[in-house]
C-alpha cells in the first residue's frame, strides 16, 4: 500500500517538475520570438529593405515565423553564399565516408577536367588540396574570380540561367596563384565551383542528386535546386531553397559532422586549437566557432547585378544570412537587398537580443 502511494508521489512529482520546464521553456521562447523578430524588422526598417523573412529554431524546432513584405518563409530564394555551406557539407560527407581525402590535390581530383586546358602557368597549381579549397586558401587571388568584377563581360556570352561548369573553370590554370596554397586567406567564389566539380568527378553523380541523397534526404528535406535566375552560381551560391528548410539543414549542420566523428571533425578540432579555444576559423564554407558547449556556425549571403547578357536584362539585389549556435538556437532570414556592408550589425544586435532573452 505505501509502496503504491511513494510511487505515485514520485510520478506526480516528476509530472509537476516536467510542467514547470515546458511552462518555463515557452516562456523562454516567447521572449526569444520577440527579440529576434524586434531586432531583424528594426534592421530592415533602419536600412530601407521593404522585404524580408525569418525562421528561429531552437533545439529543433520552429519556435517563430516572421514575413515582411513579399518574402515568405516557406517561398524559395536563391540563398546566394549560404550555398557554401551546403557544398562543404557535401564534401564533408564523402570524406568522412572515404571517398575523399582532404589531403587530396584538386589537380589529380579533376584530372579528367583540366585535360583540355592549357598547362598550369604556375607550378603551385598542382599543390591545391581539398582542404585549402574548403579554407578559401587554394591561392587564387580574388581579382581572378570574374562575379566580383568580369561579370557584364561574362554574361555577353553565357546564360546565367545554365550551370556552366566547364565555361567559368576553363581559366584556371592561366592564373598565377598570389600565394602558395594553404597559407593565405582570400574568399573567392571559384574555390567553391571548383568543389562542386570535385564533388561530380567523385561521385559520377550530378551535384544536385548526390547532396540532396547525401545531406536533405536524411532529415526529411526536399529535393535539391538551382535557382532558376541564377543558376550559373551552382555551388558557391545557387541554392534556391525556403527559410524554414534552410534553417532545418544549418540546425544539424554541426552535429553531423561531429556524431560522425570522422577525419573532418579531427580537423575542425585541429584548426580550431591552432586559432585558439573559443575563436573563429573558416571552414566547410562557414565561419565556425567550437567551445566547450559545442559549435557556432554563421554566413552571410549577397548578390548585386544589373545588366543585359544572353539570358536577357537582369535587376537583382538580394542577400541572407544564418547563425546556429552552440546553445541549440539557430535562425536563417534573407531580404530583398544585398546589405553585404550591414550584416555586422545584424549579427551582433542579434546576438546580444538572444543573450538577453535566454537569461
Amino acid at each position: 500500500m505505501f509502496k503504491h502511494v511513494f510511487n505515485a508521489i514520485c510520478l506526480l512529482t516528476a509530472l509537476l517538475h516536467s510542467a514547470e520546464v515546458l511552462a518555463q521553456d515557452d516562456a523562454k521562447n516567447k521572449k526569444l520570438a520577440e527579440a529576434t523578430e524586434r531586432v531583424f524588422a528594426s534592421w530592415l526598417a533602419d536600412n530601407g529593405v521593404k522585404d524580408g523573412a525569418m525562421v528561429v529554431m531552437r533545439s529543433g524546432e520552429v519556435i517563430h515565423r516572421f514575413e515582411k513584405g513579399s518574402r515568405k518563409v516557406d517561398q524559395p530564394v536563391t540563398v546566394a553564399s549560404l550555398t557554401k555551406a551546403f557544398t562543404g557539407a557535401c564534401v564533408a560527407q564523402l570524406i568522412d565516408a572515404g571517398k575523399l581525402q582532404l589531403t587530396d590535390k584538386l589537380a589529380d581530383v579533376l584530372k579528367a577536367d583540366l585535360a583540355s586546358l592549357e598547362k598550369p602557368n604556375d607550378a603551385r597549381f598542382n599543390q591545391i588540396s581539398i582542404a585549402d579549397l574548403l579554407r578559401n586558401r587554394s591561392g587564387f587571388s580574388p581579382s581572378v574570380d570574374y562575379t566580383r568584377g568580369g561579370m557584364a563581360h561574362y554574361l555577353r556570352g553565357h546564360d546565367r540561367k545554365k550551370k556552366n561548369f566547364q565555361s567559368q573553370m576553363d581559366q584556371i590554370t592561366r592564373y598565377v596563384l598570389a600565394d602558395d596554397p594553404g597559407s593565405t586567406y582570400f574568399y573567392l567564389n571559384l574555390n567553391w565551383l571548383l568543389l562542386g566539380a570535385v564533388i561530380e568527378r567523385v561521385t559520377a553523380e550530378s551535384y544536385e542528386e548526390y547532396c540532396y541523397k547525401a545531406i536533405l534526404q536524411p532529415i526529411n528535406l526536399p529535393a535539391f535546386a538551382f535557382s532558376p535566375d541564377w543558376t550559373m552560381m551552382s555551388t558557391y551560391g545557387g541554392w534556391y531553397t525556403t527559410a524554414k528548410d534552410y534553417a532545418h539543414f544549418a540546425d544539424q549542420l554541426g552535429r553531423s559532422v561531429a556524431q560522425r566523428k570522422g577525419p573532418v571533425n579531427e580537423w575542425l578540432l585541429k584548426l580550431s586549437a591552432e586559432v585558439g579555444a573559443g575563436k573563429p576559423f573558416y571552414a566547410l564554407g562557414t565561419n565556425i566557432r567550437i567551445t566547450p558547449r559545442g559549435r557556432t556556425f554563421w554566413h552571410s549571403g549577397s548578390w548585386s547585378a544589373k545588366g543585359t547578357g544572353v539570358g536577357g536584362s537582369f535587376d537583382d539585389s538580394f542577400g541572407s544570412f544564418f547563425v546556429s549556435y552552440d546553445h541549440g538556437l539557430t535562425y536563417m532570414m534573407h531580404y530583398s537587398n544585398a546589405m553585404q556592408t550591414k550584416t555586422g550589425d545584424l549579427d551582433r544586435l542579434m546576438g546580444q537580443a538572444i543573450r538577453e532573452a535566454l537569461q
